[in-house]
């Protein structure tokens, strides 16, 4: 069973193959928590120990992917000499059959141990990259002959090569709806001519975290060239792919996507912050935090973050209560992954300032 994200209109609803659900409602899309980052299913021919064995190793190697964001993370040494023995990460697996194109398919569904995994890519030097994951949206645009036109039904061969290596790497992806309410806000011509302003003021009611606009065309030697434009905290990334193979030339769009999603958003391992290292301490300060409800929500909600080693309770002033955030990793990279909580509002830009004790002050509103 092929996993990937798919666009149901009737409900606006998004889902990922690893149980991941995206509700898209009238003002939909949230960045998203990614469930299922260390399983894996492994198409097989029989139930042999030959295959059982192949299995194994190309399931750790997509689980590693999907945690690590890159495909080049299996050229690491260690993660090579790892994939040798993916026993060592295994926690259980199981036999099931599947369809695949209305024929039955035997199917591996492995699971592995997070922390295993977590300290192989560790102990590799690589980052992880937590559940915790921007939502992109894409608008992409077919030129045929002059003709263009927006297309987002995965049964487009582009369409379902972008959300299949997307799905590979644990990456949401959000696909306009294109109803009339886009239809009125955008059209094609505007997404190819690239205006930004109205790019941005479609792209608003999906609430993504960032903005990924296509545009491809065949010339007449047959030969497909996608010039792709991506914008992520108002900085805008370029580059250009072209080749007779679609899925070719959505290796290099994968690659630099992932690449600055996990500059971003994922944890470097080589920082070994303990919670007395002061310097991996910042104060999360919130407001409108009325209920006890709300405080136990917002306090299990840092807590399950990637990155953030502890959490304390610094001082409570009516309706704004302030944390302290023990990290494990770079202050900035997990403030980044507590941005992508739609449930705290960024009061202002608060990075550069400190309170009395000298650490970083984050300021929110409690949504």
């Amino acid at each position: 069973m092929t996993l990937i994200l798919q666009k149901i209109v009737a409900k606006s609803l998004w889902k990922i193959s690893s149980g991941l659900l995206l509700l898209l409602l009238a003002s939909p899309a949230f960045s998203v928590t990614v469930e299922g980052l260390y399983s894996a299913e492994v198409a097989v021919e029989d139930q042999s120990q030959a295959q059982l064995m192949r299995a194994k190793k190309v399931g750790l190697s997509q689980v590693l992917v999907k945690v690590t964001g890159q495909t080049k993370s299996l050229n690491n040494p260690r993660i090579r000499t790892a994939l040798v023995d993916a026993d060592d990460y295994l926690q259980r697996f199981s036999f099931t059959t599947q369809l695949a194109d209305g024929k039955p398919q035997a199917v591996i569904e492995l699971a592995f141990d997070a922390l295993q995994v977590n300290r192989l890519i560790a102990d590799s030097g690589l980052p992880i990259w937590g559940a915790d994951r921007a939502a992109i949206l894409v608008w992409l645009v077919e030129d045929t002959q002059g003709t263009r036109q927006i297309v987002s039904d995965d049964s487009h061969p582009m369409v379902a090569q972008i959300m299949q290596q997307a799905e590979q790497r644990g990456m949401p992806l959000l696909w306009p709806l294109l109803d009339l309410e886009d239809q009125v806000a955008i059209n094609a011509g505007a997404l190819w001519g690239l205006f930004r302003d109205t790019i941005k003021s479609a792209s608003s009611r999906y609430q993504a975290d960032a903005v990924l606009v296509g545009r491809m065309f065949q010339d007449s030697q047959k030969l497909w060239r996608v010039e792709w434009n991506f914008w992520l905290d108002e900085v805008e990334q370029q580059w250009s792919s072209e080749g007779t193979d679609l899925a070719t030339l959505i290796d290099p769009l994968q690659d630099r996507l992932s690449s600055s999603l996990v500059a971003k958003f994922a944890l470097a391992t080589a920082i070994k912050a303990s919670i007395d290292d002061d310097t991996k301490i910042a104060i999360l300060r919130v407001d409108q935090v009325t209920q006890f409800e709300d405080y136990v929500e917002l306090r299990a909600m840092l807590q399950g973050i990637a990155g953030i080693q502890g959490v304390q309770l610094r001082s409570a002033s009516g309706a704004t209560l302030e944390f302290r955030i023990f990290a494990q990793s770079h202050l900035a990279q997990v403030k980044s992954v507590v941005d992508l909580k739609r449930r705290l509002k960024p009061v202002d830009k608060m990075d550069a300032k400190e309170d009395a004790d000298s650490s970083p002050l984050w300021h929110y509103q409690w949504n």
